[in-house]
């Protein structure tokens, strides 16, 4: 792009001095004021032919509204016809915040073209911007400039713009920044979070990610529980109000939560106080109306409800004078002095794209059903994977009634532009043109689905599921036509863990322990376990749990890191550091 090599230079020293040709605030021309009018409207293509307009009827004014058609342009998507009007564009003629603007979306411009080093250029120089209104912008410009040659530095740009942002963009904010930091070694992450201050924005992320490999916590990252703004107080655990549904379509999830919780409870002899399982009913309101009584009757900290209707309907109420450790995520954000704690197949799918590109195997293949929880999951690989640089190239959706899947596989293939001949011997070495498959389809179909896969050539490709693939009470010598694959799911439910009740022998005594309510028994085990042992911890230090590690965000989220297993003779196997793992063994 021969515009910013052109610009660049002589920009810079006109945004560094004021310029004294340029006006300080303009009058707007009528043409103007109907193409900004149009721009407020959404309506961002009409804006910028009418921006376009009013430049070429208004002399003196002309930069500054080329400038407005251009930005408009890249509203509606279109960057290259942004790019050639700031061809035409003298910055001298620009007040200073038009200048500031200019530098920025021709920063967006390089970054566009994968120009990261030119990005940086530009935007690095302009500190002004730090104090300007355009500064969330500029921050998060830069971090994408650098995020691919310096992640925890674009990690700290982006903690530093997570203070600006508010709901769902903050969250999102988040997530990148927690991915930035499972890219790095385990040699740069120690050695760049000691470079970080105790109230370093970025602290409460470096900390998670630490304590998540199992590292030390700096002296200066450590903090007192009194200077953490968790939502749990020290006396909240002393009575405790458990809002399930024991009756109704979600009965059985109910008891198996509460079962969970209570069987935390009871190994702690009884520590934590005095707990009441109160009936939240089938719907929203009475799980609202359940909330009421408990706060009428004195309880100091609220677990549940557990449907995303009942908790997203109670934290739209506002009216919440108890805390509250909701069991589900809302589509609204958690409110502040509140937790929120789930098991959702979005995080799974996350977990499952985060494993892909630690690994370095970018490039997927995704086979789904058509049900919700199998296109939640791949909604949360897809966004994951994305963000990190990957890419979905093709998606099988299956009907798992059926039992081949060689015609829908051949399919996608074919559409993706991917080989889909398999060598006469399977076992020879074959170029499929992508790294791994990720698999959100239950255990029958599965059975069925690798061996078609296999089919095509693909016995040494990578392959992880959700925990969709895994039955606790399955048969093993059926899922031996599972072995290689990987999932992601709840530790708990393969092995014992240190501080928690032993499953094998709770589940002598215990029907949900047998059948795939387990994960949701393991889920109130979890539920139990944040409210009294983190009275008196960092809530953002990792913690091994029922369903993986566990820490809490700056906005009372419950972060979940489900642990990978693999299948070995038909039975899961916790994975061992190193890479996916095939059939044959560990891949690189």
């Amino acid at each position: 792009m021969t515009l910013l090599r052109l610009v660049c230079p002589v920009l810079v020293l006109i945004l560094l001095s004021a310029c004294a040709t340029a006006p300080a605030s303009r009058t707007l021309s009528a043409e103007a004021e109907q193409a900004e009018s149009l721009f407020l409207e959404g309506e961002f293509a009409a804006a910028a032919q009418a921006f376009v307009t009013a430049a070429n009827s208004a002399r003196g004014d002309r930069d500054a509204y080329l400038l407005r058609a251009a930005e408009s342009y890249r509203e509606a998507g279109s960057i290259r016809t942004a790019d050639n009007l700031l061809n035409e564009i003298s910055p001298r003629r620009l007040n200073a915040d038009e200048q500031l603007r200019l530098q920025l979306l021709l920063a967006e411009l390089a970054l566009a073209t994968r120009d990261d080093a030119e990005a940086r250029n530009l935007l690095d120089p302009l500190t002004a911007a730090n104090k300007s209104r355009h500064r969330a912008r500029w921050l998060e410009l830069r971090g994408r400039a650098w995020q691919r040659s310096d992640p925890f530095f674009a990690a700290r740009l982006f903690a530093d713009l997570g203070q600006d942002l508010q709901g769902r963009d903050r969250r999102d904010n988040a997530q990148r920044i927690r991915d930035l930091l499972a890219s790095l070694s385990d040699q740069v992450l120690k050695s760049s979070a000691e470079s970080l201050a105790g109230r370093d924005p970025l602290r409460a992320h470096a900390v998670r990610a630490l304590t998540a490999r199992g590292f030390a916590i700096p002296p200066q990252l450590r903090r007192q529980a009194a200077e953490e703004a968790t939502p749990i107080s020290p006396e909240a655990s002393e009575r405790i109000a458990l809002l399930l549904p024991l009756s109704g379509p979600l009965r059985l999830a109910g008891e198996a939560v509460r079962d969970g919780f209570l069987a935390a409870h009871f190994q702690a002899a009884g520590q934590g106080g005095e707990i009441e399982v109160i009936d939240s009913g089938g719907d929203a309101d009475s799980a609202i109306n359940a909330y009421r009584r408990a706060a009428a009757r004195g309880y100091r900290q609220v677990v549940g409800p557990l449907s995303r209707e009942a908790v997203g309907a109670l934290f739209a109420s506002g009216d919440l004078p108890v805390p509250v450790l909701a069991l589900n995520r809302a589509d609204l954000p958690t409110p502040r002095g509140h937790m929120s704690f789930a098991l959702t197949p979005e995080d799974e799918g996350a977990a499952a794209a985060g494993r892909l590109l630690q690994r370095g195997l970018p490039r997927v293949i995704a086979v789904v059903a058509a049900d919700d929880g199998s296109q939640r999951a791949l909604s949360g690989m897809q966004q994951r994977l994305t963000s990190g640089g990957g890419e979905v190239l093709g998606v099988v959706q299956i009907d798992e009634r059926k039992v081949n899947f060689q015609e829908e596989i051949r399919a996608v293939l074919v559409a993706a532009g991917l080989p889909t001949s398999r060598p006469q011997e399977l076992e020879i070495p074959h170029d499929p043109g992508f790294d791994a498959v990720f698999i959100a389809v239950r255990p029958a179909a599965a059975r069925l689905l690798v061996p078609q896969l296999k089919l095509f050539g693909l016995s040494e490709v990578p392959m992880i599921g959700t925990s969709l693939l895994f039955d606790p009470a399955g048969d093993a010598r059926m899922d031996r036509e599972l072995s290689g694959v990987e999932f992601v799911d709840s530790p708990w439910l393969v092995d014992d863990l240190p501080g928690l009740p032993l499953r094998s022998t709770l589940s002598n005594h215990l029907e949900p322990l047998r059948g795939g309510a387990a994960r949701l028994f393991a889920f109130g085990l979890d539920a139990w376990r944040l409210l009294n042992q983190r009275n008196a911890a960092d809530p953002s230090m990792a913690e091994q749990g029922a369903t993986g590690m566990l820490s809490i965000d700056e906005f009372g989220d419950v972060q979940r890191d489900p642990a990978i297993h693999v299948f070995r003779s038909g039975r899961p196997r916790r994975v061992v550091e190193g890479a996916l793992m095939t059939d044959g063994g560990p891949q690189g």
